[in-house]
């Protein structure tokens, strides 16, 4: 009492610090946690606040992707044992998971768009430069990567590459050339830095195969001449002679 004045002013003020005096002591008191250390503390804390007791019980919902932004994946269980760690209630997690999956999505979004408008201008360069062989060159490209890749993952990932530069797509299409004219027998006699047991196979490999240069008597000269000469280095690879 001896806080407020003996006046009507005085009296109003009492009045009002006691309506705000029971309306404090209406509410259940939380002790705020007395430090890093206070893991009692902390959990009675996050108790009260709303968080759950385990990182599943945020439920929160699948992501909502904008168009074209489809190819996008979210871990959403390791999301959510992230904000569990943090101690975010579930409206904090709620709003944190709605903008990082919107923001991520538009994003990738803009990548595909950036990606797609280079891979159109590279298109129209190839096709002013090739004009009627465009179809047939890009063809050459396929056949190289469907020799060449060790699976559909690989396949694409060269595609996705190799397909980013107008230098990526001459290359695919010299390859792809090198296979449709029988070409490609050329690069085994320039392959170096064997094992001996790699060197022993590969000689074995040659001598079974009857149509091969080395076995051949009918081969061109200068393809024979090649075959037995890249033949003699395995030789010596495999019994440890340096070359």
């Amino acid at each position: 009492m001896q806080k407020f004045a003996d006046t009507e002013e005085g009296l109003a003020e009492l009045g009002k610090s006691y309506v705000n005096l029971e309306k404090l002591l209406g509410h259940e008191k939380v002790p705020l946690p007395k430090g890093p250390e206070d893991e009692a503390g902390r959990v009675a804390f996050n108790k009260a606040i709303g968080v759950p007791n385990t990182p599943p019980e945020y439920n929160l919902p699948d992501a909502q992707l904008p168009e074209g932004a489809e190819g996008v994946t979210f871990d959403k269980g390791t999301f959510q044992e992230i904000v569990h760690k943090y101690g975010l209630t579930p409206q904090q997690a709620q709003g944190l998971w709605s903008e990082y999956t919107k923001m991520s999505g538009e994003i990738y979004g803009k990548h595909m768009e950036s990606y797609k408008a280079e891979l159109d201008k590279n298109i129209n360069e190839l096709r002013k430069e090739w004009g009627d062989a465009y179809q047939g060159n890009v063809e050459l490209g396929d056949l190289a990567i469907a020799k060449l890749a060790d699976s559909q993952e690989m396949g694409d990932w060269l595609t996705a590459t190799l397909s980013k530069s107008p230098y990526g797509m001459r290359f695919l299409a010299k390859v792809g050339n090198t296979f449709a004219e029988n070409k490609i027998g050329d690069f085994q006699y320039k392959r170096f830095g064997l094992t001996p047991e790699e060197a022993q196979k590969e000689v074995a490999s040659i001598r079974n195969n009857p149509d091969h240069p080395y076995n051949n008597e009918n081969a061109a000269p200068k393809d024979r001449d090649a075959a037995i000469d890249h033949v003699n280095r395995l030789i010596a690879i495999s019994v440890g002679k340096k070359l």
